[in-house]
């Protein structure tokens, strides 16, 4: 299959709470799993809030904290990124990219979803931290 091109899919990080509120009878496996490691602790601690990071990346940004939670699309070329926090605070987001209106919204489960408005069609969208998005995309605007 060398030379196939993979169709690109939306991936969605939720946390527990939300999908369980919108989910209710969801359950998950247990963390006895009869090894030492402790499932129920981040074993990144503060590495969320802190600037550090464990690899050094070429191209930086500074407009936002670099471990801002970010969504990032491409359309026609064009990247843009849009904030965790903006989209939790209003909800929906109705936008232009590349001369293409958009909408980004998030439904009660936390799931994201950005939609071509001319066409109806869903846009893949990357959840990232700012910095990741930006190493990647460094000509990305940010809404």
């Amino acid at each position: 299959m060398t030379g196939t091109k993979l169709k690109p899919v939306s991936l969605d990080t939720v946390v527990w709470r939300d999908w369980k509120k919108a989910h209710p009878d969801s359950e998950v496996l247990s963390q006895e799993t009869g090894f030492l490691r402790p499932y129920g602790k981040d074993p990144y601690g503060s590495y969320y809030e802190e600037d550090f990071l464990f690899f050094p990346v070429e191209d930086r940004d500074d407009r936002i904290h670099p471990k801002t939670v970010i969504f990032g699309i491409e359309v026609n070329g064009v990247y843009k990124a849009y904030k965790e926090d903006d989209l939790q605070e209003l909800g929906t987001i109705e936008d232009t990219v590349n001369a293409v209106k958009i909408k980004v919204e998030r439904d009660d489960a936390g799931i994201v979803k950005i939609t071509n408005l001319d066409t109806g069609e869903e846009i893949v969208k990357e959840r990232d931290f700012w910095f990741a998005w930006y190493a990647f995309h460094p000509d990305t605007e940010l809404y």
